[in-house]
């Protein structure tokens, strides 16, 4: 609703049943918000707060906050905002999400030329959250949350900005290997992030280029990880996380040909990329997590039976959900 329209809707009440208005109001506003946007100043002092001059929003030198921000995550991946040290003092160590929140929210405020740069900065510190997810680098090992975003909703912001001039075969890529690098948090399923991805691609041209980028990551992902400045991730040590993210990728592509309808391409795609040490493992979670929908259903019981016909052996509670989905299209076939 805008001013206008909130003016208009508030002229319908009287003092009373706008006192009530405003009560109710004030209990939903976050406490933190409540004292960092002064509104209990301006309830306190309505006709002084109004007298006050407008403040002018004073603006972002790109330049001095991309030092700032490449010093801060230089530091971080040296722990030094974890251990003791003469370079980060303590007061600095124990409020480094403020710091972090003060540079979100002043790349969110870059706009016009500089919008590139700030995209850039976001994906660098999300890169930064992310490794902290797995790694203890900062007093909480739940970063996201410490600077007061969901994780989707902050990877949501990255890709907005990626996107804010528009789509190409480079800013697809990084959006693509920035989401499917991904750590998720212990409040977010990575299929939460691959989903926020996926509904950021409107058009079967940006979702095309999106695919291709599928199958660079997986084959890509020692060369990525080999490029990063910080936070990368030793391929040698870590064969469990690359097969993981291998798998995103396929997650990805298959949810990316869903969203084009093309069903079958895409599930043959998951099974030839997906690995897992049984193919039970892969047939449980196919069924368990993409086709579960009972609009789906007819695939459900596809994969299944073609499963079972491979000498696969299904899990009990796969078993049962067969029979169940097996008996409800028999009644579908024999209902008028």
């Amino acid at each position: 609703m805008k001013v206008d329209e909130l003016r208009v809707a508030l002229s319908r009440y009287d003092a009373a049943e706008l006192k009530e208005i405003a009560v109710m109001l004030y209990k939903v506003i976050p406490k933190k918000r409540k004292e960092s946007d002064g509104l209990d100043d301006i309830l306190l002092n309505f006709t002084t707060e109004k007298a006050k001059p407008t403040k002018k929003e004073t603006l972002v030198d790109i330049g001095v906050l991309q030092e700032e921000i490449v010093t801060f995550i230089e530091y971080a991946s040296e722990s030094l905002y974890l251990a003791p040290n003469h370079i980060v003092n303590k007061d600095k160590r124990s409020k480094w999400r403020f710091e972090v929140r003060r540079f979100v929210k002043e790349l969110i405020a870059t706009s016009g030329e500089n919008s590139e740069t700030a995209a850039m900065l976001l994906a660098d510190i999300y890169e930064m959250l992310c490794y902290a997810c797995y790694y203890l680098i900062f007093s909480s090992d739940n970063p996201f949350s410490a600077i007061g975003y969901a994780q989707q909703d902050y990877l949501r912001l990255v890709l907005d900005r990626m996107f804010y001039s528009g789509f190409s075969q480079d800013t697809v890529k990084k959006a693509v290997f920035l989401t499917l690098d991904s750590n998720a948090d212990k409040n977010t399923s990575h299929l939460t992030l691959l989903y926020e991805l996926v509904s950021m691609l409107k058009t079967p041209d940006t979702k095309e280029m999106a695919l291709a980028q599928c199958v660079a990551y997986a084959k890509e992902y020692s060369v990525y990880q080999a490029m990063k400045r910080v936070f990368g991730y030793p391929v040698k040590k870590d064969e469990y996380r690359e097969s993981e993210h291998k798998n995103h990728a396929a997650e990805l592509y298959l949810l990316l040909k869903f969203s084009l309808h093309e069903y079958d391409e895409g599930i043959a795609f998951f099974w030839e990329n997906y690995k897992e040490h049984r193919k039970e493992i892969t047939l449980f979670y196919l069924l368990a997590y993409f086709l579960s929908s009972k609009e789906l259903s007819a695939l459900w019981l596809r994969e299944y039976e073609k499963a079972v016909a491979g000498g696969i052996e299904p899990r009990e509670s796969l078993q049962r959900e067969y029979e169940k989905r097996k008996n409800s299209e028999n009644e579908d076939k024999e209902s008028p």
